[in-house]
């Protein structure tokens, strides 16, 4: 019995499966071209998952939108902004200004003292330059007046002082003294006897200096003063007085 006829069969019927597995065995490029003409008709819209450069379908006839190259952010949420670009302006609805501080009565109250005209004293003696050992010498200086500042005013506030004259504090090279106003040349209130003379002293003479105190009141319009500052001296010139001894001469 002849085999021939069989095996022509079999290899027709191989030949023609190998024909029909290629229709679906299209090449790789062909789907990496957007499934084109080599994909035998096939459905291969992935542009959607891949992000591929194959064309999507139209809605409603429309035309398809070409694929992203990668994936999107999404907009931001309706209603949110960058706040750096939130500019806060201040009036209905705004930030609120910071509250005005209030101003400093303390340090305006140095400004009133550094500002008040107190007068530089001259000191006097009589007898004028020189006196004598056991002689009483009368005190006076002239500056011993009531100061009054002019108001500074800052913020709602007014701050003034008035200086008032207490004493006088003599330095008499020998000693010091302090006399509770300005003496005179009469020296009923402030006077001094010396007890030695000023013979040893650099230009044979006691340098004599004569400071006024004076103590401050203040006002303040406003606001509380809050206390006051230290009483306000004022110093003169030194000034030389010489003090000799009198020389007595006894006969028997």
């Amino acid at each position: 019995m002849s085999h021939t006829p069989t095996r022509r069969l079999v290899a027709s019927g191989l030949t023609a499966a190998a024909a029909l597995l290629s229709t679906f065995a299209a090449p790789a490029e062909a789907f990496a071209d957007g499934c084109g003409v080599a994909n035998k008709g096939l459905d291969c819209n992935l542009s959607g998952v891949t992000g591929g450069r194959g064309g999507g379908n139209g809605g409603n006839g429309g035309n398809g939108s070409g694929g992203a190259g990668g994936p999107v952010a999404p907009p931001a949420p309706l209603g949110l902004v960058d706040n750096q670009d939130v500019e806060f302006v201040d009036g209905p609805g705004g930030a609120a200004p910071p509250a005005a501080q209030p101003p400093d009565v303390w340090t305006m109250m140095q400004r009133v003292k550094a500002s008040a005209p107190f007068p530089v004293p001259t000191a006097y003696t009589a007898p004028k330059d020189k006196t004598f050992v056991r002689l009483r010498t009368n005190l006076w200086v002239d500056g011993f007046t009531v100061v009054k500042t002019d108001p500074i005013s800052e913020g709602g506030v007014t701050v003034q002082a008035t200086a008032t004259p207490t004493s006088v504090t003599w330095n008499l090279g020998e000693t010091q003294i302090n006399c509770g106003d300005a003496g005179s040349e009469t020296g009923k209130t402030c006077g001094y006897t010396y007890k030695r003379s000023s013979t040893g002293q650099p230009g044979g003479a006691w340098q004599i200096t004569a400071t006024i105190t004076w103590k401050i009141a203040w006002t303040c319009t406003g606001a509380t003063c809050g206390g006051g500052l230290d009483d306000h001296t004022m110093t003169s010139e030194p000034t030389p007085l010489a003090v000799s001894e009198i020389q007595t001469n006894t006969h028997n």
